[in-house]
């Protein structure tokens, strides 16, 4: 008598990439009338769930370490340094319309401690490992344009621009993994969200704040000093 056979196994791994993302952006068009914050949580949970499916088939290599992070902070502010001295203004008002959170620490644990890991694992964990760098460079830049379809779709020269950048950034994430490894590509897209959406909105604050507390040191000083 014959063994059963064992019903084979059914992993993401076996699940086709590009339905993913698919199904990603259509439960992005699906949830337009969500609030900001309450549809980038949704959406990166989404892809966090598929990363999570696929990794369960096939392990992701992170290729963890300090110098491998270095790296990739090192190529991050290369890239976006120049850009946050010539175009602050125009990155602040940008960060604005993509990100109208509540506090600069949402602001933060939004670009840096969700947006950089979850969109890593997905993009070049997954998309990339599967459908190569220049598929998931594309599929990236237009990822971004469904996350920030409410704020720009009246917009629609800005939101291509929107696109066309963040394919480009893919691009540049996607060489650093290939070369350093995915904790290097992470470390590169957490130091441009950093300079180049977090820095611009906030640091006219900061400076508002500084000279206001510096104003006060002084008037306090001229006070003590003007009595005999």
């Amino acid at each position: 008598m014959k063994a059963k056979r064992g019903r084979k196994r059914y992993s993401l791994a076996n699940f086709d990439a590009y339905l993913t993302f698919l199904i990603f952006a259509v439960v992005g068009l699906g949830t337009l009338r969500l609030g900001g914050e309450a549809r980038l949580l949704l959406l990166r949970l989404v892809l966090l769930g598929f990363c999570l499916k696929y990794a369960d088939g096939k392990a992701i290599t992170m290729q963890y370490g300090l110098v491998n992070l270095g790296r990739g902070a090192v190529v991050g502010l290369v890239i976006s340094l120049p850009l946050l001295l010539l175009a602050k203004d125009a990155l602040k008002t940008t960060s604005a319309s993509l990100f109208p959170l509540t506090s600069e620490a949402a602001l933060f644990q939004n670009l840096v401690l969700l947006a950089a890991p979850i969109e890593g694992l997905y993009f070049r964990g997954f998309l990339q490992r599967e459908r190569g760098l220049v598929s998931a460079a594309l599929l990236y830049g237009l990822g971004q344009g469904v996350l920030f379809l409410p704020g720009l779709s009246g917009f629609p020269a800005v939101l291509a621009a929107v696109v066309v950048a963040a394919a480009l950034l893919g691009f540049v994430y996607g060489y650093v993994c290939q070369r350093y490894g995915l904790s290097a590509s992470m470390s590169c897209h957490a130091t441009v969200n950093l300079v180049l959406l977090f820095l611009p909105p906030v640091l006219d604050q900061w400076l508002a704040v500084g000279s206001a507390s510096l104003g006060g040191t002084r008037g306090v000083s001229l006070l003590l000093f003007s009595f005999p």
